[in-house]
């Protein structure tokens, strides 16, 4: 389907002509769109100061008590059980407090020594959170303390049930919460009257202000904590501060930046090997390679066979160790991307099947197959959205039971939505507006949660708005394509959620010349030029099924990132296509 091309509105108030002379307008364009619209701060957000921007971790109301209690179950000897979440969230900030916890308990000569080891869920059998199952499991193992991790706020009943068994529980977490909270220490950043600055914090995030909150006490009581030690520690945060989607502004871009600086320097085993397999450079690493490579392996674990696996690599102390478990990832990726191809095929069968509604006549896509594993059906729900421009809801199933995820944007409320729909079949729901993730076991009711949310779309959606947008960061005349906008791109940096790579424009070029490239020919190469004779060369990778679009002499608008080029020594600036169309005059 054609996207639609929308040029982004600065923010209201902001006036391009107010700007300093030695600023390009392009340069505060692109700043200002990123929320960045008081010129003060621009140095700021494009060299990040580590110790400005970085808040005490004390500042969370309760994590003095927390720090407390750790140190209470170090004294008594306590065994300690961190239970982390399945996705490379929850596994590197387990990894974080893992790590932090043996750190500072290697100090601590004397006294029994307590146990510290973990508990991740299998994403399938059993599902996001702590369960009541596994309180049982692990008061058997004689747990004493849970830390839960990047989960835990919504598990009411379930800590209950742990502090009646004496277990006692700190919860790391920045989740969506009910209007109870569990009983035990909070280290959440949004929760009410909470007094830490900064609510956008990934769940690794909290899990470093945790450690960093410890390394600070085990100071103050004498312990030889190494100064920097919890700076080291920014590798695991750097991972999940791309891969779970938290906006990179504040505190999380200084996270990010510290962070990516950290990885690139990494000594830890499990971290080498999994840059390697994931085909990356250490030294070179970006935040695109962290959400392009490493953290689609690390969540591969989860999804195909344990997330466990991934945090034994994050914590492998011998090159040996780490290759055994970068190999175990990479076949999992594999074995992922190979399942998520094979299911889109299925529904793209589904959607054109003749008993079905056209896409082009419903607001929302519901697919759904008893063959598709649940663990996957959130990346088909998200590739599908991005293609077409309308909330999806893919179905798959584990024994006995229908598990679903769904993907919306901002103006509906996919959780909202599925929580109206299946409110007497679904026996579990949650997530956020642009996510949701839901369960049931009645097969015989799936054509009527269909029914009932094809109904909620079509009463709250206009079918007309429900296209793929592609949003525009400028309109540029190729005279603007230089280097010193190469280097503005390169000052933005690290990208993530709110800060995207830029992707910009130019409208009616005439096509010079065209050919397809590449071993396979997928690929197409043009060379364009505009209205006042200057000339460009353009890249589209997989664009070869459009190459009639490149016919020499024709008008074409075109949709691109801007970055370099290395080949042979020399550096060239790279015009890479995003997305083409036909000129309208």
């Amino acid at each position: 389907m054609q996207k639609r091309w929308v040029l982004a509105t600065l923010p209201e108030g902001f006036d391009l002509s107010g700007i300093p002379s030695h600023i390009k307008p392009v340069e505060a364009r692109l700043l200002a769109l990123r929320g960045q619209t008081d010129i003060s701060t621009w140095s700021d957000f494009f060299e990040p100061q580590f110790e400005q921007g970085i808040h005490d971790p004390f500042l969370f109301a309760n994590m003095q008590h927390a720090i407390e209690r750790i140190f209470q179950a170090f004294e008594k000897g306590e065994h300690i059980t961190v239970h982390g979440d399945y996705d490379a969230d929850g596994v590197t900030g387990s990894a974080v407090i893992i790590t932090v916890l043996k750190e500072v308990l290697a100090q601590i000569s004397s006294g029994q020594k307590p146990v510290i080891d973990f508990y991740i869920p299998h994403r399938d059998k059993e599902g996001y959170g702590l369960h009541t199952n596994t309180v049982d499991i692990l008061k058997e193992r004689g747990t004493n303390l849970i830390i839960t991790v990047d989960c835990g706020i919504a598990c009411v009943p379930e800590i209950a049930k742990a502090k009646s068994f004496g277990i006692e529980t700190i919860v790391v977490d920045h989740h969506q919460f009910g209007e109870e909270l569990p009983d035990g220490i909070l280290i959440h950043p949004r929760l009410p009257g909470e007094s830490y600055p900064f609510p956008h914090l990934a769940a690794v995030g909290v899990a470093w202000k945790f450690a960093c909150a410890l390394c600070i006490e085990a100071r103050k009581r004498g312990l030889l904590i190494p100064e920097g030690f919890e700076k080291w520690l920014l590798d695991f945060v750097s991972i999940a501060t791309v891969t779970d989607m938290v906006p990179l502004i504040g505190e999380n871009r200084v996270l990010e930046t510290y962070g990516l600086k950290v990885m690139n320097k990494t000594r830890r085993p499990g971290l080498q090997r999994l840059i390697q397999v994931a085909g990356s450079e250490l030294g070179k690493i970006t935040s695109q390679d962290i959400g392009f490579g490493l953290g689609p392996r690390i969540n591969a674990a989860g999804r195909m066979d344990h997330a466990s696996l991934a945090l034994h690599l994050m914590l492998s102390e011998t090159e040996e160790e780490a290759s055994v478990y970068a190999a175990q990832l990479e076949a999992c990726n594999k074995e992922r991307q190979k399942l998520t191809a094979k299911m889109m095929e299925d529904a793209a069968e589904m959607v054109m099947s003749a008993d079905r509604t056209p896409l082009s006549e419903v607001n929302i896509i519901v697919l759904w197959s008893d063959s598709w594993s649940p663990a996957l059906v959130g990346l088909v729900a998200g590739k599908y959205m991005e293609r077409e421009g309308k909330p999806v809801v893919a179905i798959g199933k584990h024994g006995k039971t229908w598990i679903g995820s769904g993907r919306s944007f901002a103006s509906y409320d996919i959780t909202e939505a599925m929580k109206r729909a299946g409110a007497d079949i679904l026996t579990r729901c949650g997530g956020h507006v642009q996510a949701c993730g839901f369960a049931f076991e009645d097969d015989s009711l799936l054509p009527e949660l269909v029914r009932k949310l094809e109904q909620d779309a079509a009463e709250r959606l206009v079918l007309a708005e429900c296209v793929p947008i592609f949003s525009i960061d400028a309109d540029l005349k190729l005279d603007e394509l230089t280097w010193s906008l190469v280097d503005i791109i390169a000052k933005l940096e690290p990208y993530g959620e709110g800060n995207r790579r830029p992707v910009f424009m130019s409208r009616n070029l005439q096509v010079m010349s065209s050919d397809k490239m590449g071993s396979t020919q997928k690929h197409v190469r043009c060379l364009a030029k505009d209205a006042n004779n200057q000339t460009m060369k353009f890249v589209g990778f997989n664009f070869a099924d459009r190459f009639d679009l490149f016919a020499v002499g024709s008008k074409i608008d075109v949709a691109y990132d801007l970055g370099i080029n290395e080949w042979n020594g020399r550096k060239e600036i790279q015009c890479k296509l995003v997305d083409v169309r036909m000129s309208e005059v």
